[in-house]
């Protein structure tokens, strides 16, 4: 395979935990990697506005700043938008089109995040989705199609074509597709096929086909993790079947490979907790499932107080890292919390100190979390409340349909019965050890529980490398204008 130069556009900084390992694992193969992302970090005020959120979200570019530094093949800067009023206007068209999306009959999330959606859009167009009409028009999947002819016949941004027409890929990726906030990856998308350029959409999670927004410009291929979410491509965005690739989550490669670092009581002195005694993970939910956990927390520690009397385990919180403000200043006997302003695993060094968080836990529990899946593969019992208090945070997404379709949650109705699951485990059951080898080897590595999904997305981007290398590729590989971002972008 000849060296090929990779694009990867990304909406956000944090975006690039999603695709570390394939970076690395491409600059290991000899391809050079340009990286774009979508936070500004050119001016003053950008860096300042960034220093603000690093003081409740500790892991704020850290992961992009660490691979720098490591990984010589790669340029990073900021990813630019289309400043045609055009585009301007076409951004509007594909949030309509967004909201559009949850009007399907069928829809697993139809009511959890149409709310945010509506308040981007003038309130003109808030009240067309009132009228039976509209709606019955912007369901069907006539629309999204005439949409999509309508995103390929149209302009591309100058913009956007001059830069990739400056760095010269020989393939486009951009991830993760379907973000509904500032939908400016179609734009990437359709510049690339304008130019010819192979494209690929990445999707970056478990949950983002079903409360996010669409893919409104077709992409050559379409990568996704397994047969659950290809089918959720199929049925909820009308990719076609043909078009889609399964790797598995490369993000969690690391997750398989590590091991605890040190002794389980050396982690319990390290998080704060008594080692004598067993401790229970609590995983929190992002802040747009459930704004406070405090009470679940407290209802959980209640109840193994009351189960087990002096020898109860500590109940060990990890703040979800959009939401750590809840847990501040918390303090109580019976909790602990750690990290206190919670950490989104992004670095060699938080991924290791992640795992050692699980790996020393008796069990773990949570509500609707993607936390479940790095318990999954830490092999960590997983415990949770179905009750009707927890509907919209649960029931209401449609994501949390695939952790109870692979049958390996512990499901308790009330936090009593919680306490006596973790009365259980402690003496040895572990009941659901064969749903979680099942949903490792349905949902995470499908091609294979010790093939890395790293490899399989490598793989995929290799195969987009076309026969040969444009003549424009061919003779000038450098971006010249983007090189002096290298090391200078992210601070």
């Amino acid at each position: 395979m000849p060296p090929m130069k990779v694009l990867i556009v990304m909406q956000h900084i944090n975006f690039f935990r999603n695709l570390e390992t394939v970076v690395r694992e491409l600059d290991a193969r000899g391809h050079e990697v340009v990286v774009l992302h979508g936070t500004r970090l050119d001016s003053e005020k950008s860096r300042a506005k960034l220093q603000r959120k690093r003081e409740t979200m500790v892991f704020m570019g850290r992961g992009i700043e660490v691979a720098q530094a490591e990984v010589a093949g790669v340029t990073v800067g900021y990813r630019p938008e289309p400043d045609e009023r055009w585009h301007q206007q076409l951004r509007l068209g594909r949030q309509v089109i967004n909201r559009a999306i949850y009007l399907r009959k069928g829809h697993p999330s139809p009511h959890r995040v149409v709310d945010g959606l509506e308040r981007r859009l003038p309130r003109m167009l808030q009240r067309l989705f009132t009228l039976r009409a509209t709606r019955a028009l912007l369901r069907h999947r006539s629309t999204l199609a005439a949409w999509r002819r309508l995103e390929v016949v149209g302009r591309p941004s100058r913009r956007v074509r001059a830069l990739l027409e400056e760095i010269r890929p020989d393939v486009v990726l951009v991830s993760p597709t379907v973000w509904p906030k500032e939908p400016v990856e179609a734009d990437y998308l359709r510049a690339a096929r304008s130019l010819r350029i192979p494209t690929i959409g990445y999707l970056n999670s478990w949950d983002n086909l079903t409360s996010k927004g669409t893919i409104h410009v077709l992409p050559d291929v379409y990568v996704v993790w397994n047969d659950a979410l290809a089918q959720e491509a199929v049925e909820i965005h009308d990719v076609p079947r043909d078009l889609i690739r399964i790797t598995g989550a490369a993000h969690l490669d690391r997750f398989f490979e590590l091991e605890p670092t040190t002794t389980r009581e050396e982690i319990c002195r390290r998080m704060g907790a008594a080692p004598e005694l067993p401790y229970v993970v609590y995983l929190c939910s992002s802040r747009t499932l459930i704004s406070t956990e405090l009470a679940v927390a407290e209802s959980l520690a209640d109840a193994m107080a009351k189960r087990f009397g002096s020898g109860a385990p500590t109940l060990m919180v990890r703040p979800h890292p959009t939401n750590p403000g809840p847990w501040q200043d918390y303090e109580r006997p019976g909790i602990v919390v750690y990290p206190k302003q919670g950490d989104q695993a992004d670095s060699p060094e938080s991924w290791q100190e992640y795992y050692d968080q699980l790996s020393g836990a008796a069990c773990v529990f949570g509500l609707n979390t993607t936390a479940f899946l790095e318990s999954v593969v830490a092999h960590r019992p997983c415990l949770t409340i179905v009750a009707d208090e927890f509907y919209d945070t649960q029931g209401r997404t449609g994501h949390f349909r695939h952790l109870l379709a692979a049958n390996f949650l512990e499901i308790a109705r009330d936090a009593d019965e919680v306490a006596e699951r973790v009365a259980s485990i402690l003496a040895g059951a572990d009941e659901k050890a064969s749903g979680r080898r099942f949903f490792t080897e349905w949902f995470l590595r499908p091609c294979g529980i010790e093939r890395p999904a790293t490899l399989e997305v490598v793989d995929t981007i290799e195969r987009m490398m076309p026969s040969r290398r444009s003549a424009a590729s061919a003779t000038n590989d450098s971006a010249p204008e983007l090189a002096p971002l290298v090391r200078k972008d992210v601070r």
